[in-house]
């Protein structure tokens, strides 16, 4: 790909257009689109190929390192990436934060219901308050009614056949096997209520081996479980009772303001590579990251949301759109930055300022237009018309590098053609506005 880039700047029109004529301008920027894909194609392609080399290296990893989970990359990137994941997860907005917050609420509450009031077996309580604890109060209490219906049955169930058995308790070692095979298969093989139900008997089963079959037993897990669903439906109905489906909106508007920022900070970072004295200032790495943070919390939350039950507000291809736009924005933030990290080659002495106002623009209307897109994500209004294309702005562009374009060799600069790929990716990221201005639009769907 870089031979690619820097073999382009040989294919370039006999004739260069003048400022007015804004058919030539066009048709001569369309000559660069060839290789303008072709370096869109080979990022791409490096992309995949990034994934495939991670993928190699952790099958090539020891079985310690699979069995501690270990990344490949050595010992010191699984810590990092675990700071980089638990920083991005700190935010008031963050659904792994709030379902961490949810699950430490409970378990703090079960406690002290224990302790006042002094339940037998009580870590069936915590038991209860884990197994039905979910992302909002929908889901969770649907749970704590299947959990309590599948505990019921299961006590009846357990009950009768310790009658059944009576002081024949040795037949409680020949059946202690199937109920733990039962117990463990009825929850995916059959349903929640079912593996709570199978879950109760096999506990009526091992509290009684050894010694007389009491069925009270199971009494006593009714008791602790419905107090452990009550926790939880409590928890559930006060700590953001609504789950990822409140949440979503925001997580998407954050993932769109950060990665528009990304873009017009890789675009300024182009900028300041070519101008009259080439800068060497630091790519905006930071950026970057903070977009990928806004991205995985937008993942957790869209995740969260196509678990949770209930009728879903927004319809499932809109919000698809709408996610997989964050993936095209920081794709084009990426290549922008890959292509002037490459740019091997720094001019000096030729200034470029009308080219570098034409940048800043033309990065300036896209990532205004997805950062408006967000303001219209949180606050449910109308959603700003796209930007149609703007070929007075392709003819200043043309008309701003025309001495980078041809020298007296009749070469071009690898720096002129680079500013010309720049706007090619912002135009990119401006024909996905069409598409997720209609999954946003308020009254069809929207976040």
């Amino acid at each position: 790909m870089s031979r690619m880039e820097r073999g382009a700047t040989a294919r370039l029109p006999v004739h260069l257009p003048g400022p007015d004529t804004e058919p030539e301008v066009l048709a001569f920027i369309s000559t660069l689109d060839l290789s303008f894909r072709a370096q869109e194609l080979g990022f791409a392609t490096l992309q995949i190929a990034d994934n495939v080399d991670l993928v190699a290296a952790a099958e090539r990893r020891s079985w310690p390192e699979r069995l501690l989970g270990l990344e490949p990359g050595g010992p010191a990137q699984p810590l990092a990436a675990a700071r980089e994941r638990a920083v991005a997860h700190l935010r008031p907005n963050s659904v792994w934060l709030h379902n961490s917050l949810r699950g430490a609420a409970g378990l703090g509450i079960a406690v002290a219901l224990v302790q006042l009031t002094g339940v037998q077996h009580s870590f069936w309580v915590l038991l209860g308050t884990l197994s039905v604890l979910r992302s909002n109060a929908l889901s969770t209490g649907q749970n704590a009614v299947r959990a309590l219906g599948g505990t019921l049955v299961g006590s009846v169930i357990g009950a009768a056949l310790l009658q059944l058995i009576g002081h024949h308790g040795t037949a409680l070692w020949f059946l202690l096997p199937v109920a733990v095979l039962i117990a463990g298969i009825a929850p995916a093989a059959v349903s929640f209520a079912a593996g709570q139900a199978a879950f109760t008997i096999t506990l009526a089963i091992l509290f009684n081996i050894g010694q007389n079959p009491d069925w009270h037993i199971v009494l006593l897990r009714l008791q602790d479980i419905g107090l452990g669903c009550a926790v939880s439906v409590l928890v559930g109905l006060f700590f953001w009772p609504r789950g990822a489906a409140a949440a979503v909106d925001r997580a998407l508007a954050e993932a769109y303001a950060g990665s528009a920022r990304y873009l017009a900070r890789a675009v300024a970072y182009g900028v300041r590579r070519c101008g009259g004295r080439p800068s060497t200032a630091d790519a905006p790495l930071a950026e970057g990251l903070e977009a990928a943070a806004a991205a995985r919390r937008l993942d957790d939350a869209f995740r969260s949301f196509l678990a949770e039950r209930g009728a879903k507000p927004v319809p499932l291809a809109d919000l698809t759109t709408l996610v997989t736009g964050i993936v095209g924005l920081r794709l084009a933030a990426d290549a922008v930055l890959g292509l002037w990290q490459r740019a091997d080659e720094l001019h000096a002495g030729t200034d470029r300022a009308q080219a570098r106002l034409v940048l800043l623009s033309a990065a300036g209307r896209v990532s205004g237009w997805y950062r408006d897109l967000a303001l219209s994500l949180t606050g449910h209004t109308a959603v700003r018309a796209p930007l149609p294309r703007n070929p007075a702005a392709e003819a200043d562009l043309v008309e701003s590098v025309r001495e980078d374009l041809r020298d007296d060799e009749g070469r071009a600069s690898d720096t002129a053609v680079r500013i010309i790929w720049t706007v090619d990716h912002l135009n990119a990221a401006r024909r996905l506005q069409p598409g997720l201005a209609a999954a946003a639009a308020p009254g069809d769907g929207a976040a």
